[in-house]
């Protein structure tokens, strides 16, 4: 039973480093070990993926814990700790948890395999990784981490948007992955957007600093700071660097659409995303609009009837059922 606490706090990240490095070790030398991590590993992403993963929800799970544990007299007093009794509980009662995540590694040490977590069109959905860091998806977004994740690395695949606050830990930074973007971190909040349909990859930074990298680019090192957003081109490898108001590029996580004279061809890809929709362009002219707006809990009919006032642009609805998705048109339409 301690060498499954001892791992579960791993997972939880609660051991000191001195401790971390002793689990570690147990981990790579004990096949036993190894099954347990596994295991551990596999309950923590069952509670991270729950959308009933919330303060209530690990209490009644702990106190469910305490019934079968209550001659060990285990102390558990923070979240943190309750999650960690909830990922004890599900690993000593579901033995053959591995099934839900088929992807999970079945070995440290050996080949890395990958557990992803995809937002479906139209949806946002938070995730909480084995390192505690959490991280909220964009609509149509797919973030992946393999099975070394906060063991013996820290790194994410991203396609699409999210935002993240990164759990600090100094020997073992987290690098986000997007094409041949690399963006290195210690502890902070930022988002990324990284869609493969969008000519670039786009990083903006609220807290702390982040490093961008580039794959066999040693020369390539570019220091973000709070309030600046880069965009890099991976076709060109070019990157800029403006000052923004970082909070216009967080809102998507409440539901929050703002426009800051963006270009309506990005205006159209983020209510393709947001509704699951489908927008066509059918004049040239329509992509010389810029877009000023902040909605937050407004319909599709209201944006485009917005859009409509403030632009010359007329919005057709061409197919609207629940079987396939909303087709839409824009038209020139000079005022």
């Amino acid at each position: 039973m301690e060498n499954i606490n001892n791992i579960a706090k791993l997972v939880a990240g609660n051991l000191t480093p001195e401790e971390k490095k002793k689990v570690l070790s147990e981990i790579r030398t004990s096949a036993e070990s190894r099954n347990a991590f596994c295991k551990i590993k596999a309950a923590w992403a069952v509670l991270s993926s729950s959308k009933k993963h919330d303060a209530y929800a690990a209490e009644r799970t702990y106190f469910a814990l305490q019934q079968r544990i209550h001659k060990r007299k285990l102390i558990l007093r923070s979240e943190a700790y309750l999650k960690y009794a909830a990922v004890l509980l599900i690993v000593l009662s579901i033995p053959a948890i591995m099934y839900f995540t088929r992807e999970t590694s079945s070995e440290i040490g050996g080949a890395l395999k990958y557990t992803s977590v995809v937002a479906d069109n139209g949806q946002v959905s938070k995730v909480i990784l084995p390192d505690s860091s959490v991280v909220w998806l964009n609509s149509n977004t797919t973030l992946s981490y393999n099975s070394g994740y906060a063991v013996t690395n820290r790194d994410l695949k991203l396609n699409g948007e999210a935002y993240l606050e990164v759990t600090r830990d100094v020997e073992n930074p987290l690098v986000v992955f997007c094409n041949d973007l690399q963006i290195k971190v210690l502890g902070t909040k930022f988002d990324v957007s990284a869609y493969s349909n969008d000519d670039e990859i786009q990083v903006v930074l609220e807290s702390g600093s982040v490093q961008l990298l580039r794959s066999n680019d040693d020369s390539f090192r570019v220091l973000l700071h709070p309030g600046e957003m880069a965009q890099y081109n991976p076709k060109s490898k070019n990157v800029k660097i403006e000052k923004v108001n970082a909070a216009d590029f967080m809102g998507w996580k409440e539901g929050t659409l703002v426009f800051s004279d963006v270009p309506m061809a990005d205006v159209v890809k983020r209510l393709e995303r947001k509704f699951n929709i489908e927008i066509s362009i059918k004049n040239e002219e329509v992509y010389k609009s810029v877009f000023n707006a902040n909605f937050r809990d407004e319909s599709l009919a209201e944006i485009l009837e917005y859009i409509e006032y403030s632009c010359p642009i007329t919005c057709k609805t061409i197919e609207e059922d629940t079987e396939t998705k909303t087709r839409i048109e824009f038209y020139y339409q000079p005022k």
